[in-house]
């Protein structure tokens, strides 16, 4: 059954949200500390609807855009992402967080708007205006409904493109965790989106150095019990977009339903997990990555993908080599025992 838009119910948010930003001198935008485009292309959104201009509704994150796609959208959409500091943050009455939610900024922290379609992480998460639809595939999702209730005409399409880039990121192009409402707010702004813009931001390049390591980490990928993992050694923080491409490969291998590629990037181990189950078969990768995380600024995600850094000391050996294998029989141990104590407890 087609899913039709509930304007009133939108519009009802649009207002809740515009006299959330009512009285802000400067409002920042918040996304995750590694922006997707999701985040960016619900942030473009977010700074439209509020009728504000960048300088004083700016787009922040605690990190920077690592993965070469998402900073190819950045330059071709002109978006900008300011990196600050969580005292900066707090430096502020107040923020709207999109496709995340904040944690660890408590000195004090400022007054909170949220709009993200991740599980809640707190129960005691504190915000004055909150939106949180877990049902949804993409946060882009609901931006799109937001703006089709408030005119469908201020849709330009770079916005757009943008919009349905996170969708299609955030969905794997409607085919992981899409929700009917995805599928109507993909078709609605396909109509509107610069297609061939979306195919360049789409299409990164990666330094031949980088592949070169990638088919060493893949040569070399560990499997067992379903699981599999490989290791890519050190890489440079510039390089980080490709663990993500690495996962992906080792999901692909035949028989297996859960993998991770592992790097050390800085002094910390990052790996970026992918679950081919569904919410029905298993914990989800990230409930995964939450568990293996130190402490919870430090890992989650979606049911499919999400990311975690641990102290480089988790693994008893790190080499520098890509497709080292105590490194990766490590890390492969550590995601089986957070994947089985997560069965064990129901999860």
């Amino acid at each position: 059954m087609p899913v039709e838009l509930d304007v009133n119910v939108e519009l009802e948010r649009v207002k809740a949200l515009r006299a959330f930003a009512e009285g802000a001198g400067r409002l920042p935008i918040l996304v995750q500390e590694d922006p997707d485009p999701d985040a960016m292309a619900t942030a473009m959104a977010v700074r439209l609807l509020l009728h504000r201009l960048e300088d004083d509704c700016p787009i922040v994150s605690l990190g920077e855009i690592t993965r070469a796609e998402n900073r190819r959208m950045a330059e071709l959409l002109g978006i900008r992402v300011t990196r600050v500091t969580p005292a900066e943050i707090s430096g502020f009455e107040k923020v709207i967080a999109v496709d995340m939610q904040p944690r660890g900024i408590d000195h004090p922290p400022p007054r909170f708007g949220i709009i993200d379609h991740h599980p809640r992480r707190d129960d005691d998460l504190a915000a004055d205006f909150t939106d949180i639809r877990t049902e949804y595939g993409a946060a882009s999702t609901m931006m799109t409904e937001y703006l089709r209730a408030d005119g469908e005409s201020q849709i330009h399409q770079k916005l757009a493109t943008a919009l349905l880039y996170g969708i299609r990121t955030d969905t794997d192009t409607l085919l992981r965790s899409a929700s009917a409402a995805d599928v109507v707010a993909y078709a609605f702004l396909q109509d509107r989106a610069d297609l061939a813009l979306l195919r360049r931001i789409a299409r990164p390049s990666f330094p031949a150095g980088s592949v070169r390591a990638l088919g060493r980490a893949l040569a070399a990928a560990r499997v067992a019990d379903e699981i599999a993992v490989a290791y890519l050694g050190k890489l440079a923080p510039a390089d980080a977009h490709i663990l993500p491409l690495l996962s992906d490969f080792c999901l692909s291998l035949e028989g297996v339903s859960w993998a991770a590629g592992a790097a050390v990037i800085g002094d910390e181990l990052s790996l970026a997990i992918r679950w081919a189950g569904t919410g029905a078969d298993g914990p989800g990768a990230g409930r995964v990555a939450r568990a293996m995380a130190p402490t919870p600024e430090k890992g989650g995600g979606h049911a499919t993908m999400a990311r975690v850094s641990l102290p480089v000391g988790s693994v008893t050996t790190v080499s520098p080599e890509p497709g080292a294998q105590v490194p990766a029989d490590a890390v492969l141990e550590l995601l089986r025992e957070a994947i089985d104590r997560l069965r064990s407890e129901g999860a």
